[in-house]
C-alpha cells in the first residue's frame, strides 16, 4: 500500500488451464456451476429404466430385472442427501508457508502498490519516500494514532513508548509508504480506496531495526531476526529505524467508516516505512517482480478452486473481527485459517467468496506489464 495514492468441497475439478487466466466472468461461471446446486444433485430414478420390453418397469430398463415390491415397478425416489460440508482437503493449505504472525513481523523484503503517475516521478527522481500524505486522505489512520499516543502524560504510559511514537509521527519519518510482504494481500485494499496498480518491491537493509505498534499504548522496537532492541537504543539511534509495524485492532463497538485513511471499527495491519537510509534497494517493472506477480495469481488462482466447491458465507464486520482476532493466535492449519493468517486487509475485498476472489485474481492479472527494469540503491 502505498501512502500516495454451506456445502464445502466435494471433489475439486480443475476452472482452468494456468496457460489461460479467466476473465472474471469465466471464473463466476465455474464457481457457481460447482456450488449453487440443490437437492437436483440426488439422482431422481422416479422414471428409472422407462417400461421395459413388455411394459413392466425393470431396474435395468430391460424389463429382465426383478420388480421393486410395492412400487408398481417403479423405483421409489429417494430422498435428496448432500455430502458434508467440508472443504477439499488437499493436504497442504495454498498459504501455509505465506501465514504472517505479529509475533514475528520483521521482513526484510516488502511490496507498496503505487499510480503510474507515481511511478514517472520514481523513475524521475530516483527517491523512493517523496510524499507525507495522500491527497485529500491525510497522512493516514496510524499517523494519527502514533501521534496521540505520542502526546500522552498520563502515568499509565510508558516514556520510551510514548517518546517513539512522537519520534514515529514526526517530522523525521513523515515520508513513508505502506507495504506488505503479500503483493496480492494489499492489491484492492478497502472499498473506495485505491492504492494504485503498479508493484514496487523494497529491500530493508539487514541492520535497520522496526518498531511494533499493537494494543494502542506500548512501542517496542526489533532487529531484522526479531530480537528485542532497548527502547533507549533505539531513541539514541533513531537513524537504524526504518518505521513502524502497525496493527489496528478491530473493535465491535467502534465506528465502521472502513480503510486505513479513516479511524474505523475494522482491524487491519501494515508496515509503514519512513526512512530511505535504511532500504538496501527498491526496484520496479523488474523480471522479479512479474513472476512475484504471476506466482500470487497462482496462489489465488489456487485457493479460489480449493473453495469454489463450497464456499462458506460471511458478514463482513463479523468475518474482519474474526480474522483479526485470530492474528494473536496460532494460525489454523487448514485452507481458510492460512489464507486468514496472510492477510493484511480483512475488507470485503477479501472475502473468500466467489466474486471478491474473481476480482482479486483479475487486478492482479491487470497488474501484469513488460519489463522495463528501474533498480535505485540508496546512499549512505
Amino acid at each position: 500500500m502505498s501512502r500516495e495514492t454451506g456445502c464445502r468441497g466435494i471433489a475439486r475439478r480443475p476452472l482452468l488451464a494456468r496457460t489461460a487466466l479467466p476473465s472474471l466472468v469465466l471464473l463466476l461461471s465455474g464457481w457457481l456451476s460447482a456450488c449453487d446446486r440443490g437437492p437436483e444433485w440426488a439422482i431422481d430414478n422416479s422414471s428409472a429404466g422407462g417400461t421395459g420390453t413388455g411394459g413392466t418397469g425393470a431396474v435395468g430398463g430391460s424389463g429382465g430385472g426383478a420388480l421393486l415390491a410395492g412400487t408398481g415397478g417403479r423405483l421409489p425416489t429417494p430422498t435428496p442427501v448432500l455430502p458434508p460440508c467440508t472443504l477439499f482437503n488437499s493436504g497442504v493449505p495454498v498459504f501455509a508457508d505465506r501465514a504472517f504472525s505479529n509475533d514475528r513481523p520483521a521482513r526484510r523484503e516488502l511490496f507498496t502498490w503505487t499510480t503510474k503517475e507515481q511511478i514517472q516521478e520514481l523513475r524521475a527522481g530516483s527517491v523512493l519516500l517523496t510524499r507525507t500524505e495522500r491527497a485529500g486522505m491525510g497522512p493516514g489512520y496510524a499517523m494519527q494514532a502514533l501521534a496521540e499516543l505520542g502526546m500522552q502524560t498520563a502515568s499509565g504510559f510508558a516514556p520510551d513508548s510514548v517518546a517513539l511514537a512522537a519520534l514515529l509521527s514526526g517530522p523525521q519519518f513523515a515520508k513513508a509508504r505502506y507495504a506488505w510482504p503479500e503483493p496480492w494481500a494489499t492489491r484492492v485494499g478497502w472499498p473506495g480506496e485505491s492504492y494504485g496498480d503498479q508493484l514496487v518491491r523494497l529491500v530493508l537493509r539487514p541492520d535497520a531495526w522496526l518498531a511494533l505498534y499493537n494494543g494502542g499504548s506500548v512501542v517496542n522496537v526489533v532487529d531484522m531476526n526479531n530480537t528485542p532492541v532497548v527502547a533507549a537504543d533505539a531513541l539514541a539511534h533513531p537513524e537504524r529505524l526504518a518505521g513502524v509495524y502497525f496493527v489496528q485492532e478491530s473493535d465491535a463497538d467502534g465506528p465502521r467508516c472502513g480503510g486505513s485513511f479513516r479511524a474505523s471499527g475494522d482491524g487491519y495491519r501494515e508496515f509503514i516505512i519512513g526512512n530511505e537510509s535504511m532500504i538496501e534497494q527498491w526496484s520496479l517493472a523488474t523480471p522479479e517482480i512479474r513472476a512475484r506477480i504471476e506466482s500470487d495469481i497462482a496462489l489465488v488462482q489456487e485457493f479460489f478452486d480449493r473453495m469454489r466447491p463450497c464456499p462458506p458465507k460471511f458478514d463482513v464486520q463479523d468475518w474482519n473481527n474474526e480474522v483479526v482476532c485470530g492474528w494473536s493466535g496460532q494460525v489454523a492449519p487448514d485452507e481458510l485459517g492460512a489464507y486468514e493468517g496472510a492477510l493484511a486487509i480483512p475488507s470485503a475485498g477479501y472475502l473468500p467468496e466467489a466474486l471478491p476472489l474473481a476480482t482479486l485474481i483479475e487486478a492482479l492479472q491487470a497488474s501484469l506489464f513488460e519489463p522495463d527494469p528501474f533498480v535505485v540503491v540508496p546512499g549512505p
